[in-house]
């Protein structure tokens, strides 16, 4: 890929769930899941960039039990996935959600032969196994998401819309459930592990408020809690990898804000650089600074977070400052929201953002800041 071009990947059904393919260190690959309302038209793309020419090979996969809203790889196999999902049951005539675990028949993309070419380029959409499906009590209940356990691989944390409940996977059975106290609990809208604190927590978003709770035994109170975190909806959070009390929020306040939930009266960092919406907020795995945002202003945002990144004990640190905080590159080949945004887990400079439009955009950060970084 060459400096400061993007790569654009177009679908053919709507697109709003998005997930690097975290078990993989060497190829650059995304995962796509396609939401069209069609019955037995959903699909899941595997994406892989070729680095050195900038090519993009693609292999594409059934997903005939519904739309997808959320999707997630494994960090545990990179041939493992997990969906949630929409469909509507023609037997009790109403949507049903649910979470379902599949296994790709190969991690292979880039063909390595003519006659691999030939046989991928002959083949429809395969079909992928179907592991484990995960359905709510309530058939009315509604999913937000479904996300692994950073270390145990037969535990993923599932929010639904009144409560948080970790799941076996092998068996399908809750191990742990979360639900709020009081009659007129606001609805959770998403989620994630802690990847610190020996992973027992999970933060979910709860309307404006981040509320984390210890997934170690039932519990209907938090750990932690930043109220108001955002002045309308909270949409996404992301836990700083190398702070173990950072966290970045994202919402309909159009606000990218870092807090230390140590203190969460006021965020430590805020930006309101988009005009709508922000859907998605991602930090960088290997470089804190960075962070990226999609918002339905049909912009990826890269954003340096700088200040709040220093060793302030660390005195020559405190006074160089590598990055200036704020945006250092937007991302405007989108025309409709753009609903994630996602680095490569393979390639710190590489990241992808997806819109609603069915456009998915492979980008680099710009050389530049690159070295102002590494240098």
């Amino acid at each position: 890929m060459e400096e400061g071009n993007s790569i654009i990947y177009g679908l053919e059904h709507q697109t709003r769930a998005l997930s690097p393919q975290y078990g993989e260190s060497d190829a650059i690959r995304f995962l796509i899941g396609t939401q069209n309302l069609k019955p037995q038209a959903n699909q899941v793309h595997v994406v892989e960039l070729e680095e050195d020419t900038g090519a993009l090979h693609t292999k594409v996969f059934k997903h005939e039990i519904g739309e997808i809203w959320h999707l997630r790889c494994s960090p545990h196999d990179v041939a493992t996935l997990l969906t949630t999902h929409n469909a509507f049951d023609p037997n009790s005539s109403q949507c049903t959600m649910g979470v379902t675990i599949f296994k790709l028949p190969t991690v292979e993309v880039i063909p390595k032969d003519l006659d691999d070419l030939s046989a991928i380029q002959g083949r429809n959409a395969e079909d992928m196994e179907l592991l484990k499906t995960i359905t709510s009590e309530k058939p009315e209940e509604e999913i937000r998401c479904a996300e692994w356990h950073p270390t145990d691989p037969n535990r993923i944390g599932v929010v639904y819309e009144g409560s948080l409940r970790v799941h076996d996977v092998n068996t399908g059975a809750a191990v742990a459930t979360t639900a709020p106290e009081g009659r007129a609990r606001l609805k959770f809208t998403g989620g994630k592990w802690n990847p610190h604190q020996g992973h027992t927590q999970f933060a979910v978003l709860q309307d404006m408020h981040i509320k984390c709770y210890d997934t170690r035994a039932d519990s209907n109170k938090p750990s932690w809690s930043i109220d108001n975190a955002h002045r309308q909806l909270a949409r996404d959070l992301d836990f700083n990898p190398n702070r173990q009390f950072h966290l970045a929020t994202a919402g309909d306040d159009a606000a990218l804000n870092i807090w230390d939930y140590r203190n969460g009266k006021e965020p430590i960092f805020n930006r309101t650089d988009h005009s709508h919406w922000v859907w998605s907020v991602r930090y960088n795995s290997y470089h804190e600074q960075l962070l990226l945002t999609g918002s339905s202003d049909a912009r990826a945002l890269l954003t340096a977070a700088a200040s709040v990144c220093r060793d302030l004990d660390d005195e020559a640190a405190r006074l160089s400052q590598v990055l200036e905080d704020g945006v250092l590159q937007s991302y405007e080949q989108h025309e409709d929201s753009v609903y994630c945004a996602e680095w490569s887990a393979a390639e710190p400079w590489t990241f992808a953002s997806l819109s609603y439009d069915a456009r998915l955009v492979l980008s680099r950060v710009p050389r530049h800041f690159k070295y102002k970084i590494l240098l």
